[in-house]
């Protein structure tokens, strides 16, 4: 007889569910709320044709090397320096591209489908823990009530929303019942391909192997074994089509973010426990609150992957450059914990007053720590005014006799029928280890770029290193936006910035660059 296969997920009991009173139905019609506010705002955000984070619009570039064939990691040149990404994102947006065309739109369709993608595979991963759906339904809602406090980050441009679609995909996998073998495989897979949507899903699939190596070791084989092949034959195929340059700009560069002392502590006080303490408290009742024996094999699933997406959350969001979205992996994990500790509480509601009773204030729980997430949607949209100003930008450039260069905006540029030019932070992730070759060579470029006057305009956002360069050649000529116009075209998210200050090619001065 064949030995019957172990799995991390708990049998759910057989008895039917006792229905939810009425606070708890108010909790969770607060969370479909937030679910309704964020579809909404990403649909109306869907086909805005410029940037809702100062980053977003350099997506494009990348997509259309994807669709010309042209590789992405090759010697960091002006015309072209990637973000420090693996492709998978970009491989998947080129696949839409081609049936609904190239734009912003169709890495905004990506990033959104795959969120709420996620919204469903949280509550899936939640409800294979509980025979009760409100648990996981208001797990999924936590989530999608974080929308903000995470940079209103799921429906844009960048490769975050499908990076954590991937991973909650393969962490359903990894608990789901069944073939301990078929199970470990498909999680496995789908961890190697978030990896190779988000390097940082290498923090998060280490320990989730262990756990599952501990738990059940053939799950735990399965899973090492699909995602060393996958993973580890994509990053040797990469390498070795771009002469070494992928593993550069993807493993190398991430490693000169020097650290943010101050963030050390700020992370647990105000990216965490002030937003999503209550849930945080709530979903510890997981592991205190019933018998570990029955299902500990759950348990260190459970407990190692949530703790795992928050300390990467952690990891990422203390080094330099980076931004609130970093610490959507530690919301997802929140959003986990929080679902899998309300299956426990209501896993043991009894009967009578005293259950109802202490129903009725986890609801009221529930209910203040979706209260503390609250948020204006209306404000996550951009404005006909905004619309018209970058028409009008665009216009202005289209106009220019000459190549233009818009450093933390390249793709405006290119709308207006220029060639592409490289992103200001791509160069600056270059150029950050200053006595490297690569950082040597580029900036060289750069700067005999600025004293041929290459570009017939270049415009700033404000006074950095490209001013820096440019200035001995270039000489502020005007300005893009009025001094009454200080509510004009800035993103709806992330660094606060926009194109303003226009440099034309003047006579040399006897300033040098530095």
């Amino acid at each position: 007889m064949a030995r019957p296969t172990r799995t991390p997920a708990p049998e759910p009991p057989a008895s039917p569910a006792p229905p939810i009173g009425w606070p708890a139905r108010v909790a969770i019609a607060l969370g479909i709320a937030y679910v309704v506010a964020f579809v909404a705002v990403a649909v109306l955000r869907l086909t805005y044709p410029f940037e809702l984070e100062w980053m977003e619009g350099e997506s494009l570039a990348h997509l259309d090397r994807v669709l010309h064939g042209l590789p992405l990691y090759a010697k960091p040149s002006l015309e072209f320096t990637p973000f420090i990404y693996p492709p998978l994102y970009f491989t998947v947006v080129a696949w839409v591209a081609r049936v609904i065309g190239p734009g912003l739109s169709a890495l905004r369709l990506v990033s959104l489908a795959a969120s709420l993608g996620t919204l469903a595979l949280v509550y899936a991963y939640v409800r294979s823990a509980s025979t009760r759906r409100g648990p996981a339904v208001l797990a999924a809602c936590l989530f999608a009530a974080a929308y903000r406090q995470g940079g209103a980050w799921l429906d844009l441009g960048r490769v975050d929303a499908l990076f954590l679609c991937l991973m909650a995909a393969g962490a359903v996998a990894a608990r789901r019942p069944g073939r301990a073998w078929l199970a470990g495989a498909a999680a496995g897979v789908l961890f190697a391909l978030a990896a190779l949507t988000k390097q940082s899903a290498l923090f998060i699939a280490a320990p989730v192997a262990a756990a599952l190596l501990v738990a059940d070791w053939r799950r735990g084989v399965a899973f090492v074994a699909a995602f060393a092949a996958l993973f580890g034959g994509a990053v040797l195929a990469l390498d070795r089509a771009s002469g070494g340059w992928f593993r550069f700009y993807v493993f190398d560069l991430p490693r000169d973010h020097p650290i943010i002392g101050q963030l050390l502590r700020g992370f647990w006080i105000q990216d965490l426990m002030g937003p999503l303490g209550i849930a945080v408290a709530l979903g510890a009742a997981h592991f205190f609150a019933a018998p570990a024996r029955p299902r500990w094999r759950a348990l260190v699933l459970d407990g190692v992957l949530c703790a795992a997406l928050v300390l990467t959350g952690y990891a990422t969001r203390v080094r330099v450059g980076s931004f609130i979205n970093v610490v959507l992996p530690a919301y997802l994990g929140v959003s986990l914990l929080f679902g899998l500790g309300l299956a426990t509480l209501a896993s043991r509601r009894g009967t009578g007053a005293d259950a109802r009773r202490a129903e009725a204030f986890v609801a009221l729980l529930v209910v203040a720590q979706l209260a503390l997430l609250a948020y204006k949607p209306w404000q996550q949209l951009p404005s006909a005014a905004d619309r018209a100003a970058g028409e009008q930008i665009v216009e202005s450039l289209r106009r220019v006799s000459g190549d233009v260069w818009v450093p933390r905006h390249p793709y405006l540029a290119a709308m207006a029928g220029k060639p592409w030019v490289a992103h200001e932070l791509a160069l600056q992730d270059v150029l950050r280890p200053v006595d490297t070759p690569a950082a040597r060579e580029l900036r060289e470029e750069i700067v005999a770029a600025a004293r041929a006057r290459r570009f017939a305009l270049v415009v700033l956002d404000d006074e950095t290193w490209v001013h820096d360069i440019i200035r001995p050649t270039y000489r502020h000529a005007a300005e893009m936006f009025a001094a009454n116009e200080t509510q004009l075209f800035w993103p709806k998210t992330g660094f606060v910035t926009r194109p303003d200050f226009v440099w034309a090619p003047g006579a040399d001065s006897a300033a040098t660059p530095r």
